[in-house]
């Protein structure tokens, strides 16, 4: 069952520069010259109104979001928006004093994760729909990497991989294990191999959206729903290679009990639903 809220939705226009840090590593070069190849295909695409929506899950990185918003290549054809999943802090604040404009949607009190990246998605107008951190792990010049395949019909949804590229910190063990399980479950069960299945950094062709319908789980389950139900649709999914960056300020929101509990739940439902189907040429729903 869909859970609904409501949200105030208001265009926020910054006018405060920063100093942007001058000490690119040679990654973050090698990232911004992939997104200087990929603007020519924008601009020779035959729809003059294409466009990529990036949604922004914010909640309590007020020493991040700014940072996170000036990096993000600036073209007319790049949408994006921030869902503030009721921050107790001055990540707004801080998201205004960057030097783009942006659309907010902003929510009183905590949803979720899944909640605030589903709020985007329907208020996004992209051909493309990319979802990212906002913690500061992910390289924004990296989304060219990403809708690559897809501007190449490669492939409908691609996945942000530190397992093709590289992360630099150690990830907690926890973590490692939790995904390789994912991984092997996914492939037992529904013939997907993901490895980095947990990331947040992803792209969508606008088509594939149908796939953010009827969602049941709103917190960080989310991620391997949507890969589930992707796969049960038979959309194409490609890893792409991202670096990871370590996270400079904050802690994870991830609860690691509830996640496992809502994982399980999901794995048994859609797997339900897949014997159901299965061989009745009925299509998934």
């Amino acid at each position: 069952m869909t859970k609904k809220f409501s949200v105030n939705i208001e265009f926020e226009n910054s006018y405060e520069t920063t100093k942007r840090e001058r000490n690119e590593n040679s990654y973050q070069v090698e990232s911004i010259q992939i997104g200087q190849k990929i603007r020519p295909l924008l601009k020779e695409n035959k729809n003059p109104n294409f466009l990529i929506s990036v949604i922004i899950p914010l909640y309590n990185e007020e020493k991040s979001i700014r940072k996170t918003l000036t990096q993000i290549p600036k073209d007319k054809r790049v949408e994006i928006i921030v869902v503030d999943d009721g921050s107790t802090d001055k990540s707004v604040e801080e998201a205004n004093k960057s030097n783009i404009s942006f659309k907010l949607i902003k929510y009183e009190l905590n949803q979720g994760y899944g909640n605030a990246l589903l709020t985007g998605i329907k208020n996004a107008t992209g051909d493309i729909i990319v979802t990212m951190d906002s913690d500061g792990q992910h390289n924004p010049n990296e989304i060219f990497r990403l809708i690559k395949p897809i501007l190449n019909n490669k492939a409908d949804i691609t996945i942000g991989s530190r397992y093709l590229g590289r992360c630099n910190y150690n990830v907690p063990f926890h973590t490692r294990i939790g995904e390789c399980i994912i991984n092997i479950i996914l492939r037992i069960l529904f013939k997907q191999c993901i490895y980095n299945n947990q990331g947040g950094y992803r792209a969508f062709k606008r088509k594939t959206i149908e796939i953010f319908d009827k969602i049941r789980y709103y917190g960080f389950a989310f991620t391997t729903e949507i890969l589930i139900k992707a796969t049960l649709k038979k959309y194409k999914i490609k890893e792409v290679p991202i670096i990871l960056e370590p996270r400079k300020y904050g802690m994870s929101k991830i609860k690691l009990f509830k996640l496992a509990k809502h994982l399980l739940l999901c794995f048994g439902y859609y797997f339900f639903i897949k014997l159901k189907n299965l061989g009745k040429n009925q299509e998934f729903i």
